[in-house]
């Protein structure tokens, strides 16, 4: 049976729709986390590069660190000639380890849209405690898109309202229903969505000792999935 880590090794739909909201990401993020020329960022479930894209010449350095070879390969080549972005392979069957940045720390730490194809609550609590580790004293973590509720209808309907309010519905509309028919449909079918409720998240924060709170404002595109921010 595929699984999430199957998918994400291969082409698949999400390739150009991310960079939609990865733009509306970047319209409002720096509210809670400013960026400076010295700010060390790591990007968990880095994908194409959209972050590296944005902030390579924004920031001091940028660690991105991703499952699928592919989207590392395009990320790297992108950005040859910037010697402050580095991308590094992470093992399928191994993702919960950050060795290529065990040694280094970071003033800004960025997980979008990665938590849900996690397996279990126990999976995102060693996550956290990964971050704990590689946030430098004073850092912050952004943790976005968090699926807290059921709910794939008001995920739908939130996205298209967007979509509509920015000129985009009927690139949106087209992507729902390539995703309808894809193997994307498929995988979630068989293998699910991961929730965790906001109780759960701050529970398992206070359990480390993280200051963490959820932001008000959406952050993505699907207005009811939730981001949390983390202060060290």
């Amino acid at each position: 049976m595929p699984t999430w880590l199957d998918f994400w090794q291969n082409e698949n739909e999400f390739d150009d729709s991310m960079t939609a909201n990865y733009a509306f990401f970047l319209d409002r993020v720096e509210t809670y986390a400013p960026l400076s020329p010295s700010t060390r960022v790591l990007d968990i479930g880095s994908g194409p590069g959209n972050l590296e894209d944005a902030w390579h010449s924004r920031v001091g350095d940028i660690h991105g660190l991703d499952i699928s070879k592919r989207y590392n390969e395009i990320t790297r080549a992108k950005h040859a000639g910037h010697p402050n972005v580095h991308i590094h392979d992470i093992p399928a069957d191994d993702y919960l380890n950050f060795g290529p940045v065990a040694d280094r720390q970071f003033d800004l730490i960025i997980v979008m849209s990665v938590v849900q194809y996690y397996r279990s609550a126990a999976e995102i609590e060693q996550l956290l405690t990964n971050i704990k580790a590689a946030a430098a004293p004073g850092g912050r973590a952004l943790l976005c898109d968090l699926i807290v509720a059921e709910g794939v209808l008001g995920d739908v309907l939130s996205i298209l309202g967007r979509s509509l309010r920015q000129g985009q519905l009927l690139s949106m509309l087209r992507l729902l229903f390539r995703l309808r028919f894809s193997d994307y449909y498929s995988v979630r079918q068989q293998n699910g969505i991961l929730i965790v409720p906001e109780r759960d998240w701050l529970a398992m924060c206070k359990r480390l000792g993280i200051k963490a709170r959820f932001i008000d404002e959406p952050l993505t595109l699907q207005q009811e999935r939730k981001n949390l921010l983390l202060q060290f």
